[in-house]
């Protein structure tokens, strides 16, 4: 019986260990800081269409949800994604957007965690600047790095 036991905690230890392994996969499919290739995970995450409008120093890679919602990806030439904004009925998964950004993110917010309640989350770290806004059906949001700006592009380009 104690066998038994064993072989069923050594599996339950390898279980856990495939699921952060999968869990940290995952998260190298989110867009900020991430290549080209990760708007099309995203999009298919958002089961969404696709449209990519060529601007001169970068390009906009929108993809449109099924509930209205509207993410915009922000790629450098060099197929680096260095901004994403978001508007819509609900807010998206801030972890695929985010990647490995969202911990940043999350950690920050609860360092500056002041009151409970309702109201916009920014975070303005030297490299990471995230603001996100809204109420019920209508929520807008933007992120971006500031080490990935190209030259000559602003913040307020991403919205």
């Amino acid at each position: 019986m104690l066998v038994f036991h064993e072989v069923i905690a050594s599996m339950n230890k390898a279980f856990i260990l495939l699921c952060a392994v999968a869990a940290g996969a995952l998260r190298g499919w989110a867009a900020l800081g991430g290549s080209a290739e990760s708007v099309e995970a995203d999009r298919l995450k958002f089961q969404a269409t696709r449209q990519i409008v060529a601007m001169p120093k970068y390009a906009i890679h929108e993809i449109n949800r099924t509930d209205g919602g509207v993410i915009r990806e922000y790629v450098t030439p060099s197929g680096k994604v260095f901004g994403v904004s978001w508007s819509g009925p609900t807010i998206p998964d801030l972890t695929q957007l985010l990647g490995t950004y969202h911990v940043e993110f999350r950690d920050t917010l609860r360092a500056h965690q002041k009151s409970f309640g309702r109201r916009p989350a920014t975070v303005h770290n030297s490299d990471l600047v995230v603001e996100t806004a809204g109420h019920m059906r209508a929520f807008q949001g933007r992120a971006y790095l500031n080490s990935m700006l190209p030259n000559g592009v602003s913040p307020e380009t991403i919205k």
